[in-house]
């Protein structure tokens, strides 16, 4: 009779990991208060030119609120001076 196929410690290793790092990943980014499952989906997006598109969008949406946040900064620097 022939024998089973018998696993070693680094094919048990292995397997472990395929289904514990997913589920790792997903509880850290749930205590972290982020969607883990929407991340993976992100990253596996297969419609690739509208998530593009929502980045770029989101991207200049956060370069003016980052260049009006400047502007109200130099207007408190300037006025803290005038102060002196």
């Amino acid at each position: 009779m022939k024998q089973k196929y018998k696993l070693t410690a680094f094919a048990r290793i292995f397997i472990f990991l395929i289904f514990f790092t997913p589920v790792a990943f997903i509880g850290a980014s749930y205590y972290n208060g982020e969607d883990g499952i929407a991340k993976i989906q992100a990253f596996f997006d297969k419609d690739g030119n509208s998530s593009i598109e929502e980045q770029i969008e989101l991207k200049h949406s956060e370069i003016e609120q980052l260049t009006n946040k400047i502007e109200s900064l130099k207007s408190d620097i300037a006025r803290l001076e005038a102060s002196k």
